[in-house]
């Protein structure tokens, strides 16, 4: 289901590309489309599109993920996990960010705060499986950076904390303990992406 997510995308990406270049007023709001490649590099996949406004706001949704956790990013979000392995099958989720430039284009400084769901399946090593699902709610801040002087493609980073907000409990899974921690913090490297925004 998710993985049809960026072809739809890309059709809606095509529409509002047909709605937003009737003109460049600096008073009308936009829309970007942007993606982590590393998680496509991982296995798995990464869309988020954003409705920005004029007036330092954006809001965004988000779909990504569908990969086996590498092992630092294991131990960032879990506890007790040196005999499981974690495979990260959804996410869904929504965002705000205000900017701090006064650029009708989303370029420069950010915060941002997101809500969502998402699911695991976990493995120990015994064999055992189990899968959960949690809300979480994130906090972060992040720049966004258009390289060329039209304002479409853009790169940005970010560092975000996060706080799970339910099932964080300690789970036995065979012979094995462990338990998503209750915040997670940033990892020492921020968070990549890349993007378009249609004008």
């Amino acid at each position: 289901m998710f993985k049809t997510l960026p072809v739809t995308l890309f059709y809606i990406s095509v529409l509002s590309h047909a709605l937003f270049s009737q003109g460049d007023d600096p008073n009308k709001a936009s829309f970007s489309i942007t993606a982590n490649p590393a998680y496509y590099v991982l296995g798995g996949y990464s869309v988020k599109g954003y409705y920005i406004t004029p007036n330092h706001w954006s809001f965004g949704v988000a779909a990504e993920a569908s990969f086996e956790l590498p092992d630092f990013a294991r131990d960032q979000f879990f506890d007790n996990n040196e005999d499981i392995t974690v495979d990260w099958d959804y996410l869904i989720g929504v965002e705000a960010r205000y900017r701090f430039t006064d650029s009708q284009v989303d370029k420069g400084l950010f915060v941002q705060g997101g809500l969502g769901y998402e699911g695991w399946t976990v493995t120990s090593t015994d064999g055992a499986i189990e899968e959960f699902d949690n809300w979480y709610a994130n906090i972060g801040l992040g720049y966004v950076w258009y390289p060329f002087k039209k304002p479409n493609f853009h790169l940005g980073a970010n560092y975000s904390v996060v706080f799970i907000l339910n099932e964080t409990q300690e789970r036995t899974l065979g012979a094995s303990e462990y338990n998503i921690r209750t915040i997670v913090p940033p990892s020492f490297a921020p968070s990549i992406f890349i993007g378009w925004r249609f004008n």
